[in-house]
């Protein structure tokens, strides 16, 4: 028998919800990849000091880029949708 609640699929996000908070962010294409330069989160600018890693990750149709980025202020690690056009504030990695 069928049991429709252990579907595999159950548990991917589908509306992306989960992602954590849009930012604004400010970033140069280059080569056909997506470099942040800062952000901008509750109302307070984080310039980006460097890229530390970047990779990139499938959701369903979705595809996100993600990116731990060091700042003055800490580490933290970001998300851009391709699908939505947006950025998005995954953690705070360290302080």
């Amino acid at each position: 028998m069928f049991n429709h609640q252990a579907r595999w699929d159950r548990e991917l996000p589908q509306d992306g919800h989960d992602l954590g908070p849009v930012i604004r962010a400010t970033c140069e294409i280059e080569k056909g990849g997506i470099r942040p330069l800062s952000f901008l989160w509750r109302q307070r600018a984080f310039d980006i000091q460097r890229v530390n890693f970047r990779w990139k990750s499938k959701r369903g149709r979705e595809e996100l880029w993600f990116f731990s980025v060091s700042t003055p202020c800490g580490t933290y690690e970001i998300a851009f949708s391709c699908q939505r056009l947006s950025w998005h504030l995954i953690r705070l990695i360290s302080p």
